[in-house]
């Protein structure tokens, strides 16, 4: 039995073979030959590939470099690129596939790419959900933020999102193998004989609710709160920067939510399509063709990822046209505005006592009173002036990027 281009489509299998039905039998189908529309797939493939893996080893590189830019929400956005690259760097076996009609790489390789494809899939959902929770922490709970949006919690998330993608990747580490084709081998995802329908209409349905349907259904309403409570703030308080600041947030956040759809809705339309079509259809032209083109949609949604939620921070096009000037890092650090994430350092926390402390040292403090004030004043005018900048941080709660949502992969690849 011969798994070829539209089983693939059902279960992940890396075989493009030409003829077959969609039950994995393919006697009877004609044979459809698509060459030019196999090399222009391979050229997008590879372009994505290239522009996706500079991308996000950029991402990467500016925020470990750079101080200012390791922010809580950066540092998931560090994730989310690693996970993108992982994928990328599958695009060449999968070229070579494509060209050699047969998976080439053995069996071990074969189940690495597939669970590592997988793995990436549901972590893009799971971090884009996270980058939209914290968003929403950091917009409408400003007072318990900085409890909740801390390195040390970060890590934790960062952590469980990986082991939990790991998990549900579990099907695919079980049933991924190779089989024998006229033309080699063929890695694919292989149920039992006996549920092999069933098996393989389950991990669809399971793979499009959880890494697209759920997380898209999640951010969704995380950014509707995030809008719902940036239009609440009062016209009055909102100086030119904020409602400047206001608009950037809104269109962010519905141009990353778009392009995540545009990337990942036609793909899993398909994959669904597929569940209820006949059993015994030959796979046409127009369906192989279909396919080839949602999936090159799905993967570029790793390249498209830096350019929507870094080059649209002004601290990401900062960071990037100096580190492709090679300037020093102090000197990138000097021109970058301090956001309302940063990772806290442990000297930070005694400025205003600083403040204080060289205050009184050159005698413009004096504790019963006189020409400096008292130090009750001068702390109280200090800590009045540290929550007021706190509270107008709160209140534009500006984000250092924006999270598109991520979704999953099957032959193909789903990405505050």
């Amino acid at each position: 039995m011969e798994l070829e281009d539209v089983e693939m489509f059902r279960n992940g299998s890396f075989s493009y073979d030409d003829n077959g039905t969609y039950n994995g039998t393919f006697e009877n189908c004609p044979h459809i030959n698509l060459p030019v529309v196999y090399v222009v797939t391979q050229v997008l493939y590879a372009l994505v590939c290239v522009v996706g893996l500079l991308g996000n080893t950029l991402v990467i590189y500016v925020v470990l470099r750079y101080s200012k830019m390791q922010t809580v929400t950066n540092m998931y956005i560090v994730n989310l690129a690693i996970a993108d690259e992982c994928f990328l760097i599958g695009i060449p076996f999968l070229i070579t596939t494509m060209s050699l009609r047969a998976w080439p790489f053995g069996r071990f390789m074969c189940k690495a790419y597939m669970i590592s494809t997988g793995i990436n899939q549901f972590t893009s959902s799971i971090f884009l959900c996270i980058m939209s929770a914290d968003r929403y922490i950091a917009v409408c709970h400003p007072i318990a933020a900085p409890r909740l949006r801390t390195p040390f919690v970060s890590r934790v998330v960062s952590a469980a999102a990986w082991t939990a993608s790991a998990l549900v990747m579990t099907p695919i580490f079980m049933y991924t193998t190779l089989i024998p084709t006229p033309h080699g081998l063929s890695c694919n995802i292989v149920w039992p004989e006996q549920e092999f329908n069933k098996g393989q209409t389950s991990f669809t349905l399971y793979s499009f609710a959880l890494g697209f349907a759920a997380p898209l259904t999640l951010i969704f309403v995380f950014y509707c709160l995030v809008i719902r409570k940036l239009k609440t703030v009062g016209p009055k308080n909102k100086s030119k920067e904020k409602k400047r600041s206001h608009r950037k947030v809104t269109k962010l956040v519905l141009t990353v939510i778009a392009v995540y759809v545009l990337c990942w809705l036609p793909y899993w339309a398909f994959q669904v399509a597929l569940i209820y079509s006949p059993p015994n259809e030959c796979a046409s032209q127009i369906t192989i063709t279909v396919f080839l083109v949602a999936a090159c949609f799905s993967y570029s949604n790793s390249a498209m990822n830096p350019i929507l939620y870094a080059f649209l921070s002004d601290n990401f096009k900062k960071s990037f046209l100096k580190a492709c000037t090679c300037a020093a890092g102090k000197d990138v650090n000097a021109t970058l505005h301090v956001e309302n994430s940063v990772i806290p350092r442990k000297r930070g926390g005694g400025t205003a006592r600083a403040q204080l402390r060289a205050a009184e040292s050159r005698g413009g403090l004096s504790v019963g009173g006189g020409a400096g004030g008292s130090r009750s004043e001068a702390s109280t005018a200090l800590t009045s002036k540290s929550v007021a900048a706190s509270e107008a941080l709160a209140l534009e709660a500006r984000p250092a990027t924006l999270a598109p949502l991520i979704a999953p992969n099957g032959l193909s690849h789903t990405r505050l």
